[in-house]
């Protein structure tokens, strides 16, 4: 295997091996028979030794020949225990690899050829074997196929691993193979990990969430996982104790067990939170008429609540929603209180005893008479105020045709606010009772917490991805404001720590959680220290939650890193495969002819032509047939905007399920534990309501 010819030649017998043994021999009878070669002793020592160094020199290149034919038949077995994981200050471990160049092309052409067929594919008595262990399953001879089945290095007919796929595709860097690691520069460039179904998606992960937690720098990591996958939460969970540091579960699927946390508590712009809720409602065709109608009267409801000095919840909102009346009442009397006149008490009281219930206005009836009454009087002294205006504008309205209009965010408040899940969803602060901590996003990057939220899509898709998305521009807002003002605002004796903290965010299935601010959060938020590692199943996927290729595009282009794994979509191939230039490949071409002799008188008949030319053509680096190719646990990465790196991920071992909890419920039932005796988890004293302004 060398570089010094134009064209390597691999797929051969290993010859290699004839002189090897011819020299090992030679050097044998050189050592027993000297006299009879007519040598000295020093002359046969000598020449002995140098035949039995240049035997092991071709019999280590017959072995390399032997062993790149083998890598092209089956893909390496690769395990690591998550204790054997390498944690670097300066990369991040992806698995091993190979920096792929014109000489893997070049190799991948070759090896796919007729003619290579008998060094890419197993032997005829192998075929046969993995036929007949199908055949003999029901039959007296499946204790023989047992023993060609078993997974064992003793077994000379060992199956590959089951990964499926292309082993070529990975076989063509033999010898070329190291610890692959994206360089720490990089990631805050944020970074794609595209993979369908069950190719290794979470098991890479879990080796970059494993790492982000044990290194040693001030970083906050959450993790995203619409589904609620059990493995990557308990895998998580163990990692964060190993280190030592806060874990909080938010976890849909398991409410009474789950921290708290209101996702529209926290805004920069006090628009923000009605904007998260109708998200989750269609806007499509006529229903983008009552999505707008649902937001005004969501935000004139947070406005006014926040007015008074409360926070706005999903539980609010559901009440106030359906029965406008209290919440005008409380803030009308509240403003009065504030900047009416002397005789505001006096005025309101004469309004309320003049009005008759008999002769009340179709808008009016139904209506509580001091709502009524109020409204009355603030129109009288022609009150300048937006939230009274938005309140009034609302309590006008009939009240079968406020329900129709605000419809279509009732059902989802239904599903948000309705059982377990509104405690979790909205939780009270007054509740001692309560142990489960609260989630404020700020605290938990403050204390470079861990933070896992669990959406169970599976049992509520519609509740998953509003929640989802809520908490993606909770976190977007919050970025805004950790630029502007730095993590320890609000807190004068850490005011001047200028000390960086990093917010690595990993969203498994991120389609799910795009929402309108995610635009900004991808392209903006690095300089608040945001890292994310956006992992989804195809880009068509992100098309078409964007609902816009443009928009999709916009995303797409401030991602830095992209790793590809046996993605079935020929679209989303291209994504990677367009950004890679095209290189030579040198082929060889067999020509022959034969040319008749112009006269017979010179005594040749004819003239044979024999030759090999050397042609060089222009082909893509990779094609999206070897994306769609490639094994499971194994992926094409293309970082530094022209880097292609090919690589494997470690599957865990055995000695990574003797870590993990038996179930999901024993580990929730320990985290339950430990927010009743740990102090350290109850965030209920820190909500640091700053973020608000």
């Amino acid at each position: 295997m060398t570089d010094k010819y134009e064209i390597e030649v691999l797929l051969r017998p290993p010859v290699e091996l004839h002189s090897s043994i011819v020299s090992g021999l030679s050097a044998y009878v050189m050592l027993s028979l000297p006299e009879q070669l007519m040598m000295t002793q020093s002359t046969a020592y000598t020449s002995a030794a140098l035949l039995t160094w240049f035997s092991v020199y071709r019999a280590k290149q017959a072995l390399s020949i032997i062993r790149y034919h083998n890598n092209l038949k089956r893909t390496p077995r690769y395990y690591l225990s998550s204790n054997q994981i390498p944690i670097s200050n300066q990369g991040l471990f992806v698995g091993r690899g190979f920096l792929w160049t014109q000489k893997h092309t070049e190799r991948i052409y070759a090896a796919r050829d007729r003619n290579a067929e008998k060094y890419t594919r197993p032997n005829a008595t192998i075929q046969w074997l993995r036929r007949k262990e199908i055949e003999w399953e029901r039959t007296y001879l499946r204790h023989i196929t047992k023993l060609t089945a078993a997974d064992n290095v003793l077994n000379l007919v060992r199956p590959p691993p089951k990964t499926g796929g292309d082993p070529i595709i990975h076989g063509v860097g033999y010898g070329d193979e190291q610890d692959v690691y994206l360089p720490l520069s990089e990631r805050p460039g944020h970074t794609a990990v595209v993979a369908r179904t069950r190719h290794g998606k979470t098991r890479l992960a879990e080796t970059l969430i494993t790492q982000d937690i044990h290194r040693e720098e001030k970083n906050c990591v959450v993790v995203f996982d619409p589904k609620g996958d059990a493995d990557l939460l308990k895998r998580t969970y163990v990692e964060a104790k190993k280190a030592k540091r806060k874990m909080i579960i938010v976890h849909l699927g398991h409410p009474e067990m789950s921290a708290r946390y209101n996702a529209i508590g926290s805004f920069s712009r006090i628009t923000e939170p009605a904007s998260r809720l109708a998200n989750g409602i269609p806007g499509e065709g006529d229903g983008r008429a009552f999505k707008d109608f649902a937001w005004q009267f969501v935000n004139t409801i947070n406005v006014a609540l926040f007015k008074l000095g409360e926070q706005p919840d999903y539980l609010k909102i559901r009440r106030y929603i359906s029965d406008i009346d209290p919440l005008f009442v409380r803030y009308s009397l509240y403003w009065l209180e504030k900047n009416g006149p002397a005789d505001w008490e006096k005025q309101l009281g004469l309004a309320e005893s003049h009005i008759n219930s008999n002769k009340l206005s179709r808008a009016e009836q139904g209506r509580e008479i001091k709502a009524v009454a109020l409204a009355r009087y603030i129109r009288q002294i022609d009150v300048f105020d937006p939230v009274i205006e938005g309140l009034i504008s609302a309590f006008r309205f009939e009240r079968e045709y406020f329900q129709k209009i605000t419809g279509a965010v009732k059902p989802l408040l239904e599903k948000l606010t309705t059982g377990k899940i509104a405690e979790v969803l909205s939780p009270n602060l007054t509740d001692i009772d309560d142990n489960r901590p609260v989630l404020d996003w700020l605290e938990a990057i403050r204390t470079n917490a861990v933070v896992f939220v669990a959406l169970d899509a599976l049992t509520d898709p519609e509740v998953a991805e509003v929640f989802g998305q809520s908490a993606f521009s909770d976190l977007t807002s919050l970025a805004g404001h950790i630029y502007k003002h730095g993590v320890y605002d609000g807190l004068p004796e850490l005011g001047g720590n200028n000390e960086k903290t990093k917010v690595i965010i990993h969203g498994d299935e991120f389609s799910d959680l795009l929402g309108p601010q995610f635009k900004t959060l991808i392209n903006k938020s690095g300089g608040a220290g945001y890292i994310l590692n956006l992992y989804t199943q195809t880009w068509s996927d992100v098309i078409a939650e964007l609902g816009d290729v443009a928009k999709a595009g916009q995303v797409a282009g401030n991602i830095g890193t992209v790793i590809m794994m046996g993605v079935k979509e020929i679209s989303t191939c291209e994504m990677l495969t367009k950004q890679l230039p095209e290189v030579n490949v040198s082929e060889v071409t067999a020509v022959s002819s034969v040319t008749d002799a112009s006269s017979l008188s010179e005594g040749v008949t004819f003239v044979s032509q024999n030759q090999d030319r050397i042609s060089v053509s222009r082909v893509p680096m990779i094609g999206p047939a070897d994306i769609v190719a490639l094994p499971k646990g194994q992926a094409f990465m293309l970082i530094n905007g022209s880097e292609l790196w090919k690589i494997r991920i470690p599957l865990p071992t055995k000695a990574d399920d003797k870590e993990l909890p038996d179930d999901l419920t024993s580990m929730l039932n320990e985290m339950q534990q430990s927010y009743r005796s740990n102090q350290d988890y109850s965030f209920t004293d820190s909500i640091d309501f700053s973020v608000f302004h």
